[in-house]
């Protein structure tokens, strides 16, 4: 079985920074008493509207500037609204919002892979701490379980998902990670990672990070020792997906999701015992 050290390792710091820095932003919300709709406040009617908004995705996967468009809007909207929550958790007005401004500044003018992924570490973590607090754990189980199975149909049977990647890349809106398998391409802009991508880059997509995320972060105003081990389980299953990618026959795209929820809600469940 082959292992890439070094290709886990660029995985692991990234998915790693946007869970604990999720941790980090819902436990001071939570802390310092910032009004949050209170837990339940997220239920399955907004998870249905969420698979619909992306089935709608599908119906307009062949009008790529239309998909390239929304995608655009959606990453912009992560990165300033994720990056407020974030920085709003750190540092008071009007800094917090100087910070985010600056950040949306480096994502839109400064397109290299290093601050690409920076942005959507903040971004997601920010957006992640939110609905986090607002939703139960056990609700999180349900849209990580039901999400992995829309992961699995959408990539293998329909391959949507499939379709909805590659005009968002062909769009230059890449809403995920981008990991270079040598250090120096993160310094690499993102149109020559977008080139390149399936030799020498890869993409981990935002769902795959933010919905552990989510699950993790709603375990805050419970436990942080909780939200801590599940996040450490979440890693685990970023192994396995890694380990599954990395040793495909043929190289294709898989769904990420599932090893990754899978592990996220054993964490869960060893946290009950």
């Amino acid at each position: 079985m082959t292992f890439k050290f070094s290709l886990y390792f660029k995985e692991l710091i990234l998915f790693g920074s946007a869970l604990f820095l999720g941790i980090f932003s819902a436990n001071r919300l939570f802390k310092t008493g910032v009004s949050v709709p209170g837990p339940g406040k997220f239920g399955l009617s907004d998870l249905i509207i969420l698979l619909v908004f992306i089935s709608v995705l599908f119906l307009f996967r062949n009008k790529k500037v239309f998909i390239g468009f929304i995608f655009k809007l959606v990453i912009l909207f992560v990165v300033i609204g994720g990056s407020q929550i974030v920085f709003g958790s750190l540092i008071s007005f009007p800094f917090d919002v100087i910070a985010s401004l600056l950040l949306v500044v480096l994502y839109l003018f400064y397109r290299n892979i290093l601050v690409h992924n920076l942005a959507i570490i903040i971004g997601i973590a920010g957006l992640s701490t939110v609905i986090g607090l607002i939703i139960t754990p056990n609700l999180g189980v349900i849209m990580l379980v039901l999400l992995s199975f829309y992961d699995i149909i959408a990539v293998y049977q329909t391959k949507h998902m499939i379709h909805m990647a590659r005009s968002m890349i062909q769009s230059g809106a890449i809403f995920g990670f981008v990991i270079p398998s040598q250090f120096r391409g993160f310094i690499s802009s993102k149109d020559e990672a977008r080139a390149r991508l399936g030799r020498d880059f890869m993409i981990l997509g935002s769902g795959d990070i933010g919905l552990p995320l989510i699950m993790v972060c709603s375990l805050v105003s419970i436990s942080l020792t909780s939200a801590v081990i599940t996040a450490v389980f979440s890693l685990v299953g970023l192994l396995f997906t890694h380990l599954i990618f990395i040793n495909q026959k043929e190289r294709k795209p898989m769904a990420a999701l599932p090893p990754i929820a899978t592990m996220t809600i054993i964490g869960y469940l060893i946290t009950l015992i």
